[in-house]
């Protein structure tokens, strides 16, 4: 059940990627900043209060993993682009030159 979990989550992750494009990596990324500044935000609170914090602190170092993979991605997939975008450039050098 957990590999078609993941299976299907791939598909609809590359799907996303070519029909959406950057705009799908931007509304993700966003998303998670927002959310990282409700966690400091919490953060703050908590510690203010003199409790803990613990557990917000946990959660905001989780969500800056999960930014730096998101943002690992958004280069990978500008990468991507470029090189189609080069090969594609390459292709029409190739066919004007007699």
């Amino acid at each position: 059940m957990l590999k078609n979990l993941a299976s299907s989550a791939h598909e609809l992750d590359e799907w996303l990627h070519q029909h959406v494009g950057r705009a799908y990596v931007a509304i993700l990324t966003w998303g998670l900043v927002a959310s990282m500044i409700g966690s400091v935000t919490t953060l703050g609170h908590e510690l203010s209060a003199g409790e803990g914090g613990l557990t917000p602190l946990v959660v905001l170092v989780f969500q800056a993993g999960l930014l730096v993979n998101q943002l690992a991605q958004w280069h990978e997939l500008r990468e991507r682009r470029r090189q189609r975008r080069g090969t594609t450039t390459a292709a029409v050098e190739l066919t004007r030159k007699p």
